[in-house]
């Protein structure tokens, strides 16, 4: 099994965000997906507010998700 998750711990700052955003430009769109997900909270917040998960905006760091698009024929 291939591992989902490529990437964790990017800081959610100015950076980080430029980093995921080049990423999703030059992935293969029709190949693959990628999904990211907050990690971590922000000092002065708390998880227990969120009955999911913690919305990235409210998150320390980011995850990213790269999957390959299922019955994909190139």
């Amino acid at each position: 099994m291939i591992p989902r998750y490529h990437f964790s711990r990017i800081p959610n700052d100015d950076e980080g965000r430029e980093f995921v955003k080049t990423l999703k430009k030059f992935l293969n769109k029709e190949k693959y997906s990628v999904t990211v997900r907050g990690q971590g909270i922000r000092e002065g917040e708390s998880w227990r507010d969120y009955a999911y998960s913690v919305p990235i905006c409210k998150s320390s760091h980011l995850r990213v998700y790269i999957e390959e698009k299922q019955n994909v024929d190139l």
